[in-house]
């Protein structure tokens, strides 16, 4: 076997594994043989749940919040996927750092505000003393 052939036999690095279906798999991606089918084994890691800051505004539930929330995105529970090199049609090799950077992004479970940025929030609005009512009339009436 030539040294060309055997760089081909294999496959072992992280990359973004896009197949068939709109579906793609992030993680640290190997091949295995199994007979004669050889699968390509993508081992996504788990991602702690973490507090970060928004790069670029996004929904946090039915709210847009602007760049610089502080939100806290849910942990991402480890997982594998064996996939037929038939069902591949593209595989992007990248880094360990840009492979979780994607997995935490392309996470598709809500996010939890925790914070707005100053000058972003809208302040609370006057609180009314328990006697006191609203006339959507224009006027303000006071109950005795």
């Amino acid at each position: 076997m030539s040294e060309e052939t055997a760089n081909q036999a294999s496959f072992k690095g992280w990359a973004k594994v896009e197949v068939m279906g709109h579906q793609s798999h992030i993680g640290l991606v190997t091949t295995e043989a199994y007979g004669q089918a050889v699968l390509f084994r993508i081992d996504s890691p788990e991602v702690p749940e973490a507090e970060e800051t928004l790069d670029v505004s996004d929904w946090v539930g039915d709210q847009r919040c602007p760049a610089g929330t502080v939100v806290k995105r849910p942990k991402i529970i480890a997982h594998t996927v064996l996939v037929g090199s038939n069902s591949i049609y593209r595989i992007i090799p990248c880094s360990e750092a840009a492979a979780m950077r994607a997995i935490r992004e392309n996470q598709r479970r809500p996010l939890m505000l925790v914070r707005l940025p100053e000058g972003k929030a809208i302040a609370a609005g006057e609180t009314l003393d328990e006697t006191e009512e609203i006339d959507f009339d224009g006027e303000d009436s006071v109950d005795v």
